[in-house]
């Protein structure tokens, strides 16, 4: 009986040793982008788009707003799920109407970016394209449009941009998909 007794345990702590090989493998892998997303039909209901959760999810967004920009902007990112280099951006900040000196509002810039390596978007960017728009006005000071700009980043919270992720052109060069 004891041969029996010293099988069955032998065969669960492999198959409890497979389980955490697998939790092990997947804890590795959860960083990494898929290689093989997919067929067509069989993606997962999850967004296209994954919100960047570094720094809380809002970051600096840097001077994008030209002469109208007044003060710090705010980023959020989106990564696309099955396009690694494919990234949405979506900066808020306070800003002037340079046709009206006297209308302070928060604009709102979308950059749609392909890239060879997603840790460096800057300087590996294949193709990009701005979109500009004013999303609130009517603001008495500079400070308050900001903060309403930082509000307006922190509660951007998931992306509706209709882009394949891929340049207009196309993986080929040549406008096809």
């Amino acid at each position: 009986m004891s041969v029996v007794r010293q099988l069955a345990q032998a065969v669960l702590g492999l198959g409890l040793l497979g389980l955490v090989v697998r939790l092990l493998v997947a804890a590795v892998n959860d960083d990494q982008p898929d290689e093989h997303p997919p067929p067509a039909g069989t993606a997962d209901p999850g967004p296209l788009w994954v919100r960047d959760q570094r720094g809380g999810g809002v970051l600096p967004g840097g001077d994008v707003g030209g002469d109208a920009q007044l003060d710090e902007s705010f980023s959020v990112r989106f990564h696309h799920r099955h396009r690694p280099g494919a990234l949405v951006t979506v900066r808020y900040y306070a800003a002037l109407d340079l046709d009206d000196l006297t209308t302070i509002y928060v604009e709102r810039q979308t950059e749609l970016l392909a890239c060879t390596d997603p840790a460096d978007p800057g300087s590996t960017e294949v193709w990009s394209d701005y979109r500009y728009e004013a999303v609130q006005r009517g603001f008495g000071s500079v400070e308050a449009a900001t903060a309403a700009a930082k509000q307006a980043a922190a509660a951007h919270m998931a992306c509706d941009e209709d882009w394949s992720g891929q340049p207009p052109w196309g993986p080929d060069g040549e406008g096809n998909p």
